[in-house]
């Protein structure tokens, strides 16, 4: 592909210089010709070029001016989500908490109701091994009575030896 452009380039300025050789001006009005249109084009770039800057610039600003637009319905869409989930979960924390505070009295309720029974059972218990008590320190202390009284009964050995 650049063989032929170099080809036609090549073209373009043998013939550009074929028809300055056969052209009916002369050497200076020829150059003069050639400098206007020299001038003309370069006039005609510079404008094309201030154009296509000052178009740059308005798109740059324009694309600017619509990412500075974006980026704030970006941040205000999201500080609405946030206030939105914050809301949330401050409804849902303040629907919990009466659950939890149900709950923790349900519990309080139970662990009271336990330690009565716990605590009459454990006076029962005492009453209950107090009586045994009792009734053991008195069977005991009547079994220690009767020995005595049969000791009383046998003649001691000291006796025997009188007889």
């Amino acid at each position: 592909m650049s063989g032929k452009f170099g080809a036609f380039m090549a073209g373009g300025i043998v013939g550009a210089a074929a028809a300055f050789l056969f052209t009916k001006y002369n050497g200076e009005q020829n150059r003069a010709m050639v400098a206007n249109k020299v001038n003309e084009v370069w006039g005609s770039a510079q404008q094309a070029g201030s154009q296509f800057q000052q178009s740059g610039q308005r798109v740059y600003e324009n694309v600017s001016d619509q990412a500075h637009v974006a980026a704030d319905n970006a941040t205000s869409a999201a500080q609405d989500a946030f206030t939105r989930v914050q809301d949330r979960i401050q409804t849902a924390s303040g629907n919990m908490k009466p659950t939890f505070t149900d709950k923790n009295d349900e519990l309080r309720e139970k662990i009271d109701a336990a330690r009565q029974r716990i605590a009459a059972q454990v006076q029962k218990n005492a009453e209950e091994a107090q009586a045994s008590a009792a009734s053991e320190i008195h069977v005991a202390s009547d079994q220690e009575d009767q020995p005595q009284d049969k000791a009383d009964d046998q003649p001691s050995s000291s006796d025997s030896s009188q007889l």
